[in-house]
């Protein structure tokens, strides 16, 4: 068994902190350790998520078998320039101050350097893109900056979409404390940042509205708070959906995910050799 120990430094629940100071620790992982009472705040074992104070002393103990059987992701696509996974839910994509993220668990399993050249909300799944090289990464920043990457996603909604395709425009503002973001019709104050996002309704699933989203612009929580600001709340989300109606149904998973990615660059970029290439995958919560 192995041994972990940190103190609190910033008021938080349990589990992101059992992720973030073991490398490689998923949430099957972060339960499996609270089911067996190998948590201990403050001397006292613990079996289920808590709110912790700065502080706190944490213990933890866990097999490294454990650990190894952790793999948050499948890969899609590879080639000597760029890597495509499809990311599962409960993992950030890249951090500077967590080191437990997909682009870390990738770099270790893989042994290969990689750099995240976009990011995609922790409990959202779907396609995330990895540069092998760094032309290949500055080609990519730069198709992500100028609209040379369209980027699509599936989310599943409680509300219906009045008007399909539907282009919504506004501004977003973030919360520094508590990271979360608002949208507004009008730019409210220096700081608010212009977003663009197109909406198209796809299907009814049973009394759901399933529609395909297009992020023109590429903000924290873009589209979480955009389709929560019509009415059209994402079916799981604990941070912008319907809290009343998601404990109704039963839903815990978040269903919003990047089902596909294609690329325009141009004829002179060298990864324009990926512009034919179709990156598509069936979201999972539709599976």
């Amino acid at each position: 068994m192995k041994k972990v120990e940190f103190v609190v430094e910033k008021e938080s629940t349990l589990l992101p902190l059992i992720k973030a100071n073991i490398f490689g620790a998923g949430y099957a992982f972060c339960k499996k350790v609270l089911k067996n009472k190998d948590v201990r705040v403050n001397g006292v074992r613990i079996s289920k998520d808590m709110q912790l104070q700065t502080g706190d002393e944490v213990v933890i103990f866990y097999s490294e078998k454990d650990i190894s059987e952790y793999k948050p992701y499948d890969i899609f696509f590879e080639d000597k320039n760029v890597l495509v996974v499809f990311k599962k839910r409960g993992i950030e994509t890249t951090s500077e101050v967590n080191q437990n993220t997909l682009e870390n668990v990738l770099k270790t399993q893989l042994n290969k350097e990689l750099i995240a050249v976009h990011r995609l909300d922790t409990n959202t799944d779907g396609l995330v893109v990895f540069a092998k090289n760094k032309k290949a990464e500055d080609e990519l920043l730069m198709g992500f900056e100028r609209g040379y990457v369209d980027k699509e996603y599936l989310a599943l909604c409680f509300g219906t979409l009045q008007k399909s395709p539907l282009t919504l425009v506004g501004f977003l503002s973030k919360n520094a404390k508590s990271g979360l973001v608002t949208v507004s019709r009008e730019r409210e104050t220096k700081k608010d940042l212009p977003i663009k996002t197109v909406v198209e309704h796809v299907k009814m699933v049973q009394d759901l509205s399933l529609v395909r989203v297009r992020p023109i612009t590429g903000r924290t929580h873009q589209i979480r708070a955009h389709l929560s600001s019509i009415g059209l709340y994402i079916v799981g989300d604990g941070k912008y959906g319907n809290a009343k109606m998601n404990n109704a149904y039963g839903y815990t998973k978040q269903c919003l995910s990047a089902v596909k990615i294609g690329f325009n660059f141009p004829p002179e970029f060298s990864l324009a050799y990926l512009n034919n290439k179709k990156l598509e995958v069936e979201p999972e919560f539709l599976k």
